[in-house]
């Protein structure tokens, strides 16, 4: 199983985000934007274009918005506003897969 930590960011705004952990890069990596997608009521999301190695996708569903961040140093689930009510229904949506595991960070 796959894990995930809630953390704050590292912004200074103390906005809480998701941490995948694991080679978010590997084949063997789930699926995330295919298990958000059907585990989250109303999903729907679009890339950005590709910045160097970082990638982006603008996502959103029925309780808010986030932004899925793919970069050379992890995986992250970045919400746009109500941060708290968003991460704590993408993690639940992860946990309810059960492919996914929240650890304490």
């Amino acid at each position: 199983m796959e894990e995930f930590v809630i953390r704050p960011a590292l912004d200074g705004s103390g906005r809480p985000l998701i941490e995948f952990h694991g080679d978010h890069r590997s084949e063997k990596f789930p699926k995330v934007l295919s298990l958000l997608q059907q585990w989250l009521p109303e999903f729907r999301a679009h890339a950005e274009p590709p910045v160097c190695d970082d990638f982006i996708w603008k996502c959103s569903f029925s309780g808010g918005e986030f932004d899925l961040s793919d970069d050379w140093g992890g995986l992250f689930v970045i919400p746009k506003e109500q941060s708290e009510d968003v991460v704590s229904t993408v993690a639940a949506a992860l946990e309810n897969s059960g492919v996914f595991r929240r650890v304490p960070k």
